[in-house]
């Protein structure tokens, strides 16, 4: 394994340069988004639609590296990658969707991985047995990774990121130098969607952006948590730069191929195997054309090849909460790809294969919705990131990647349902294609994503439940003891009226008292000298003297 993991010493202080701390590593995650597959899913966009998703196309490549941005800042402030956290946070059930649709991811992009390279080989070498190309292929692509194993971790990696850089810069001015004169088209204002081409559209938002490599980003950084913090404020920086100058590269390189394809779609059109080999043969006019991209499939590959037995590792492990052996994460995706790829080589025959290519990033595509909320929140979580934590501004491109990756899904699974395209009947069988996948799983598919990814939206992150319940409890002590203070506040208020008004009935009282004693007084005095008062008698006497 310590050949596989090769990566984690170039994030480490054991890398010769700088730069391969952060440079080395977004190389090696951009390899999975160099494959035959993705390639014509961009030639049939352009030969079909022309210029018309070449903005939504750039949108997709800028959340890309949002995303990718947001993952190796979640790894290197918290040691811990993606699939960890969302152990942490989520429930078993969440965990195992969520697991469930990153290992499809996975498989699929092994599935494009082994088609792909199939074809280059049939192409390049005009041999008709697919079986036996699917075969060698396989043994191929996947050799490179157990003879790195007796490698030093370190040698491994410096080779692992030579080679990358190699093939994505060969490929890049290869094209360039193939189509010095590649148009740039200034009239594209607004994409011009239509049902025809929401297919294409969910097949270029897998060009840019790939659930697994979310995990295997955060999980390859993790080492660099150690680092002091003011590396690691650089580091950030660094991250970025790398990010937006390898994906900028893969936007360039889907440009050229979509605008060449534009341009070339008077005389032919993408849309079956044989279509697609002759519009990639009026692009690529160099004879050697053919053995430089069999050469970039076969270096491509090994780099996938490795990088997915990283990710399966984790993702069996934290979500699946599954350990299993190093030969396990090497041998079954490999198996099941190849006895995909072998079933519909034998069904369909080259067609079938190049269906295949088509389908791989539209099933990729589905699985997006629900696993860029993990990302997103973990990244505003001030719990988990602290003074690292994503800013406004940066949450509302979250927010607005999120609404992108989620429309884009509805309008193809409204498309599936009430549409009535050319795809949609491809596959719905009513135009005699070969059926690669039946049209009810498609269905169930992208109407369960919607449905989980709705779902994990209203469920927040245990810590942040856990940090309102705290400051719930600390809120409510604070609040009990103000009412405590009010209450005892309004019961002195009240003992003090009473006790007023216990004076003032007393002194009433008091006063009331002192009255009726005076008067009792007064009555008694009158009563105890009846001398005082004249008699009636002689006053009778009185006036009788006087009147004599």
């Amino acid at each position: 394994m310590d050949g596989v993991r090769c990566v984690d010493s170039l994030a480490a202080e054991v890398a010769p340069h700088n730069s391969f701390r952060t440079l080395g590593l977004t190389l090696l995650i951009s390899m999975a988004y160099l494959d035959l597959g993705k390639w014509l899913v961009t030639l049939e966009s352009g030969s079909r639609f022309g210029y018309d998703l070449v903005l939504l196309m750039l949108c997709f490549n800028l959340s890309a590296i949002l995303c990718q941005y947001l993952s190796s800042c979640i790894g290197m402030v918290t040691g811990k990658n993606l699939a960890q956290i969302c152990r942490q946070e989520y429930s078993q059930t969440i965990c195992g969707v969520l697991g469930l649709q990153a290992g499809l991811s996975l498989l699929t992009s092994e599935v494009s991985m082994i088609a792909g390279t199939a074809i280059g080989f049939k192409l390049v070498f005009e041999y008709n047995d697919l079986m036996r190309v699917i075969w060698f292929t396989s043994v191929v692509v996947n050799l490179l990774p157990y003879t790195l194993s007796l490698l030093d971790k370190r040698m491994a990696g410096m080779f692992n990121t030579y080679l990358a850089g190699f093939t994505l810069v060969y490929f890049v001015l290869g094209l360039l130098v193939s189509h010095p004169n590649t148009p740039v088209n200034m009239n594209v204002m607004f994409p011009k969607l239509s049902g025809e081409s929401t297919y294409s559209l969910m097949a270029l938002l897998v060009t840019n952006i790939i659930v697994h490599s979310f995990y295997t980003h955060s999980s390859v950084v993790q080492v660099q948590r150690r680092f002091p913090v003011l590396t690691r404020g650089s580091l950030f920086h660094d991250h970025l730069f790398s990010i937006v100058l390898s994906f900028s590269g893969i936007f360039l390189v889907n440009y050229i191929l979509l605008s060449s394809a534009a341009d070339e779609s008077k005389n032919a059109m993408a849309i079956h195997f044989q279509e697609a080999v002759q519009l990639m043969n009026q692009i690529f006019t160099n004879p050697v054309a053919p053995i430089v991209l069999l050469v970039i499939l076969v270096f491509s590959g090994h780099i996938i090849s490795m990088t997915c037995i990283i990710g399966s590792d984790l993702i069996s492990e934290n979500l699946f909460g599954v350990k299993l052996p190093v030969f396990a994460h090497h041998i079954l995706p490999k198996v099941l790809a190849m006895m995909t790829t072998m079933y519909h080589a034998k069904v369909a025959g080259s067609d079938g294969l190049y269906q295949l290519l088509i389908m791989c990033p539209v099933i990729q595509a589905m699985f997006l919705p629900a696993s860029v909320i993990p990302i997103f929140r973990v990244s505003s979580s001030r719990l988990l990131m602290g003074r690292y934590k994503m800013s406004l501004y940066v949450e509302i491109l979250a927010f607005l990647a999120f609404l992108l990756t989620l429309f884009t899904n509805i309008i193809f699974t409204a498309e599936i349902l009430f549409g009535d395209s050319t795809w949609t009947n491809d596959l719905k069988g009513n135009t005699g294609s070969p059926i690669l996948l039946p049209y009810a799983a498609v269905v169930l598919i992208s109407c369960a994503s919607i449905a989980f990814t709705l779902f994990v939206a209203v469920n927040p992150l245990k810590s942040a439940c856990t940090e309102a319940q705290e400051l719930l409890s600390s809120v409510h002590p604070q609040r009990k003891t103000l009412d405590n203070a009010h209450h005892n506040q309004a019961a002195s208020l009240e003992h003090s009226k009473t006790a007023s008004e216990h004076i003032g009935h007393s002194r009433s009282a008091f006063e009331h008292n002192g009255s009726s004693d005076t008067t009792v007084q007064s009555t008694d005095h009158m009563v105890i000298n009846p001398e005082a008062r004249p008699s009636p008698s002689i006053n009778c006497e009185t006036k009788t003297a006087v009147v004599n």
